[in-house]
């Protein structure tokens, strides 16, 4: 028989171990709940600075109807405590992938570093996807047979992309590819060219043909007041087959919401804005974490 002594130092071991139990417990629920809270709160911010965004687009909309579609510019809009900055762009500032011809768009895949060659298979796959008939284009195209031999039974469409984001679907084209050319196509300009008057630098180094030093005067020039496209064209050199002075079919809205707690957060919205429409208008792409792009040349 274990002497009293030791019993009791056992149980005091016994005590001292389940106290140190319920302090990890106790932690761990604070930890638990502390998370919680800050999801919640992470949560509750995203709701707010969407609807921030979204009373934005009505507020700038809604003062100009249609005539959105020639605005241009940056405009701050003050929601109490609740500041949303908007920037106006013209979508066919990018690549319509749905309508630009297989160079141009091979143009943008070589800006991401993509070869050639690869290149311009990337962009006859794309046109395969996206027409209506199941001949092969050149350079490498796929259709139905090519996608079958490599196992997918899905593809090519036959019909216009989505979202830029299914160019992840377009057979050969890796993923992180895909994503790389996001920033600069888009699905909703209408336009088989480009509006070079607001293009970002890769966008006009896609061009066929240009230069960088070419790029480089004209987005000096397009800086001053008063510049156009048809007194700038000649600083891009033979171009006229990619380039178009007229607007997009859809704007795109850039948006910066500071919260009262300092919480910051960026959007990106594609917006189509229509006469005879039966809504103000109509959100094509909302993106709450859009990519960072390349705005200027290095």
């Amino acid at each position: 028989m274990r002497p009293r002594s030791a019993q009791r130092g056992s149980m005091l071991l016994v005590v001292l171990f389940l106290a140190g139990l319920l302090g990890v417990f106790a932690a761990v629920a604070a930890a638990v709940m502390h998370a919680a809270a800050e999801s919640s709160r992470t949560f509750a911010n995203g709701l707010r600075a969407d609807e921030a965004m979204r009373g934005a687009m009505d507020y700038i909309i809604g003062h100009t109807g249609s005539a959105i579609l020639q605005s241009r510019g940056t405009a701050t809009i003050e929601m109490g405590r609740t500041k949303v900055q908007l920037t106006v762009r013209d979508e066919a500032a990018r690549i319509d992938i749905n309508r630009a011809p297989p160079q141009l768009i091979a143009g943008i895949f070589r800006q991401v570093g993509v070869p050639a060659d690869v290149a311009a298979s990337y962009a006859a796959r794309i046109v395969d996807w996206r027409d209506e008939d199941d001949d092969i284009s050149p350079n490498g195209g796929a259709e139905l047979g090519a996608y079958r031999a490599a196992g997918r039974t899905d593809g090519p469409r036959n019909g216009p992309f989505l979202h830029v984001a299914e160019l992840a679907l377009v057979l050969g084209i890796p993923m992180r590819t895909a994503a790389a050319v996001a920033p600069y196509v888009t699905v909703a300009s209408g336009r088989d060219k480009i509006n070079p008057m607001f293009a970002d630098p890769p966008v006009l180094m896609a061009i066929p043909g240009i230069d960088e030093n070419r790029v480089r005067d004209f987005l000096e020039e397009r800086k001053q007041p008063g510049a156009d496209l048809k007194s700038l064209i000649s600083r891009l050199g033979p171009v006229q087959s990619f380039v178009t002075a007229e607007n997009g079919a859809a704007v795109r809205f850039e948006g910066s919401v500071l919260m009262d707690g300092g919480d910051l957060r960026h959007y990106e919205v594609v917006a189509s804005v229509g006469n005879g429409d039966n809504r103000p208008y109509r959100i094509l792409v909302w993106d709450a974490n859009p990519p960072e792009r390349i705005r200027a040349l290095p």
